[in-house]
């Protein structure tokens, strides 16, 4: 593609390179409009003798059929498109899941000329509804691209893994294991519960059953493990935090045959997060953060587990960048009424 100064008789074909407006400075032909006759009559009425075009040369692709070429190449059965219009098609999930990005394949993306790809933050949770069912937006930057450009992105966009697909999340039966002085327990129930149940249920998964033991080695171990064979999750929360390695609730955890495999994280609320895994099925020990509905390591770990990824030492340290969270525009204080 390149640009010519042409008459509007010339212009013919070619495809308009800016708004052309009239005496009043209203626009009479948009910008990316491929001229025909009848604009360039419309030009000569007003007096215009020249217009800038571009001119695609025989391997060009004009930016929609560029678009809908590469949003086919990264469609997935779990992600749809809109129709492209101005060389944009935004890309959207067909299911409750959770986003996952290629980070070095989708800057390989946005490196070749003329293509971009906007996304949500990798590990997003999406759905159909809610206003969250976008989760990219390409868009073509010139009027036309090369054929041998858009092959290149088509390649990186079917190689697998995929740049982008949204992982569904499965309906898990989840227990809440909360841990204190006998005389707290309500209390802590009140405080703990509401949040995990709401965090559970955005997923689409149920908080199915709620139990409250004494602080003690012996009646964490006996009642998670009851609930770990009977539900696919377990989140464990108590009157105090975990503050080391070989603390109470991690003892019990062992003792029942989990796998600790976290201990801390970079993550601000929720350094005190600890996570474990017995057999398959993973243990979320929340801090005391997640008592609140604001966005803490709560929001970042349980999407990742509920769609099946192990988190380890690796993993959570990975949480550093991004990991001081700063209170999102939600009115989590109306949220938190509300539950109470």
């Amino acid at each position: 593609m390149h640009i010519e100064r042409l008459s509007p008789n010339e212009a013919v074909g070619h495809i308009l390179m800016h708004s052309v407006v009239d005496a009043e400075g209203r626009k009479a032909i948009k910008k990316g409009t491929r001229l025909t006759p009848e604009h360039a009559d419309r030009l000569h009425a007003l007096g215009i003798e020249t217009v800038e075009v571009a001119v695609l040369a025989p391997d060009d692709v004009h930016e929609d059929a560029a678009a809908e070429r590469l949003a086919a190449a990264l469609a997935t059965p779990t992600i749809t498109m809109t129709r492209g219009v101005g060389g944009r098609i935004n890309l959207q999930t067909r299911v409750l899941g959770v986003l996952r990005i290629e980070p070095a394949r989708l800057l390989a993306l946005n490196a070749i000329y003329g293509i971009t790809l906007a996304t949500l933050p990798n590990y997003a949770v999406v759905a159909p509804e809610r206003g969250r069912q976008q989760i990219a937006t390409l868009k073509i930057i010139p009027y036309a691209i090369p054929n041998d450009l858009l092959e290149a992105a088509e390649r990186l966009a079917r190689a697998t893994p995929r740049i982008l697909d949204v992982h569904p999340l499965p309906h898990w039966r989840v227990a809440l294991l909360i841990s204190g002085d006998p005389a707290a327990h309500a209390r802590l129930q009140r405080q703990f519960e509401p949040p995990t149940r709401t965090r559970v249920q955005q997923l689409g998964s149920d908080l199915a059953t709620v139990v409250c033991v004494p602080h003690t080695e012996e009646a964490i171990a006996e009642a998670a493990g009851a609930l770990l064979a009977t539900h696919d999750a377990l989140v464990l929360a108590g009157q105090t935090s975990i503050m080391d390695w070989d603390d109470v609730a991690l003892r019990a955890l062992r003792a029942v045959g989990a796998e600790v495999a976290v201990h801390g994280a970079p993550v601000e609320p929720g350094n005190l997060l600890a996570l474990a895994y017995w057999h398959s099925k993973p243990i979320v020990c929340a801090p005391g953060c997640a008592k609140s509905l604001s966005r803490n390591v709560v929001d970042l770990v349980l999407p990742r587990l509920f769609i099946g990824e192990r988190l380890g030492p690796r993993e959570a340290a990975a949480l550093a960048m991004g990991g001081l969270l700063r209170e999102e525009r939600r009115s989590v204080a109306k949220a938190e009424s509300n539950l109470s």
